[in-house]
């Protein structure tokens, strides 16, 4: 498997494409057409660079009588007589070509010609070698250069977005190859990532077109997975220079934040899936930080899921004060959570005391979130009728006793949830149907419940969700 570092050389690069179509053409190997056909994901980008490369025509002839070459080559004579005793020449000199001074058109016109073909010669060239350059070498700026004049001849804002964001993505590379040789250069490929973030960011607020922007909003999310992946491998490569890389890793996750945001005002449904996957992709890496007893890393890993977590909510509140979803939303939330608060729990018990407090952070958000997506469960639109309760196993009856959620319990784990073992002398069986009891006994309440016991009067159970 190819390491962190290459992965930004896959692709075949346009500028490599761009000068094989040129020599194909002017050599007739080739005509226009065939050269599109041959990529047709960038045709329309290919389109308009060789264009412009074909249309570079030869510079037109001039007819020069006889009595004129005479005169010509008698002033060529002149001229090499006093070149011997001339030091320099001019730059006007050297680009006048033998030419006379009232011919100045011409002369401008020939030189005008003659730099085009030498630039388009040795563009494709220098930029082809300055792909691998890294900051600070000395073809970074055609590099960057080469970038600018893409992006100025895409073609709409949602061109310039998967531009930008493929441009940040080589920032990224230029980081990690550079994160344990020359700090100040990272920090150089850290600051172009925040550019070329921002430039994607503007350009998305630019799509008015809703399903452009639906469109544009969930292609630059796959990016950005791609990008926060990248970081954390860069972050497991425990580099020479973290800083710079650790400030990658929260820009690609403030990103994806603001991202998912913008989403759940066009797809509510898809926002909150995508988050949802996102909040356990990071718990799963926290326990694998976990297993390595890399705490510190966790406990940022730990940040980014409470960050997620909190859009997360939001989400699931806005589709529940509009009605938007709200039932899938609840849904897939409850069954994500249940997974998080599964891992949050293995966690916990691997940790070491004084890690403790941040899983107990993130348990509290995870189990604020589920009693979210309970909602509907909780407040009907009917004020007459009973709590609707969910899905149960447990069919003997609706009790007072019983759980509101179907997910493991994590604290408080005292008793099973809304039920009661019946001894001599005690009341009903709680969470059977039967209600609650009365006489001498005990009650426990299941997790995050309370209980009552009384030895000599009486006592009731009741858990709460």
């Amino acid at each position: 498997m190819k390491s962190w570092a290459e992965q930004g050389t896959k692709l075949e690069k346009i500028e490599t494409i761009v000068t094989n179509c040129i020599r194909e053409i002017k050599s007739g190997k080739a005509t226009l057409v065939e050269c599109l056909n041959r990529y047709p994901s960038r045709s329309q980008e290919l389109e308009a660079l060789l264009e412009v490369a074909v249309n570079i025509q030869e510079p037109p002839a001039f007819k020069l009588d006889s009595s004129y070459k005479q005169v010509a080559k008698a002033r060529l004579l002149q001229q090499i007589k006093d070149a011997k005793q001339e030091k320099s020449r001019s730059v006007a000199d050297i680009f006048s070509f033998g030419l006379p001074p009232q011919f100045v058109w011409a002369r401008i016109a020939v030189s005008a010609v003659v730099i085009l073909i030498v630039i388009s010669m040795l563009a494709g060239g220098i930029a082809y070698a300055a792909q691998d350059s890294l900051p600070g070498d000395l073809l970074y700026p055609v590099k960057i250069g080469t970038e600018d004049v893409r992006l100025l001849i895409a073609g709409d804002s949602a061109d310039k977005v998967e531009l930008n964001l493929k441009f940040a993505q080589s920032r990224l590379v230029e980081m990690c190859k550079l994160a344990n040789s020359n700090e100040e250069k990272t920090e150089l490929a850290v600051n172009g990532y925040r550019e070329n973030l921002d430039a994607a960011m503007e350009q998305i607020r630019r799509i008015s077109d809703a399903p452009t922007l639906t469109k544009s909003l969930g292609g630059a999310l796959e990016d950005i997975q791609n990008q926060i992946i990248l970081c954390d491998n860069a972050m497991d490569a425990s580099p020479a220079y973290l800083e710079p890389v650790r400030e990658a890793s929260t820009l690609s996750i403030n990103e994806q934040v603001e991202l998912l945001n913008m989403l759940s005002q066009q797809n509510i449904l898809q926002a909150a899936q995508i988050n949802l996957d996102a909040m356990q992709n990071r718990l799963r890496r926290a326990q694998t930080k976990a297993n390595d007893n890399r705490y510190e890393t966790m406990q940022e890993v730990l940040l980014q899921y409470q960050q997620l977590g909190q859009l997360g909510e939001q989400i699931l509140q806005s589709a529940q004060a509009a009605n938007d979803h709200s039932v899938e939303i609840e849904e897939l939330s409850l069954q994500a959570l249940s997974s998080c608060l599964d891992i949050l729990d293995s966690i916990s018990q691997q940790l070491p005391q004084e890690h403790q407090n941040s899983i107990e952070l993130c348990r509290q958000m995870t189990i604020q979130f589920e009693a979210q997506a309970c909602h509907r469960y909780q407040n009907q639109d009917n004020p007459g009728s009973s709590p609707e309760e969910p899905p149960s196993e447990n069919s003997g009856g609706s009790t007072a006793g019983q759980s509101s959620q179907t997910t493991p319990q994590y604290e408080g784990d005292t008793g099973n949830a809304g039920t009661e073992t019946p001894s001599s002398g005690t009341g009903g069986n709680e969470g059977n149907g039967n209600g609650t009891g009365s006489g001498s006994g005990t009650g426990s309440g299941g997790a995050g419940g309370g209980g009552a016991s009384s030895s000599g009067g009486s006592g009731t159970g009741s858990t709460h969700g």
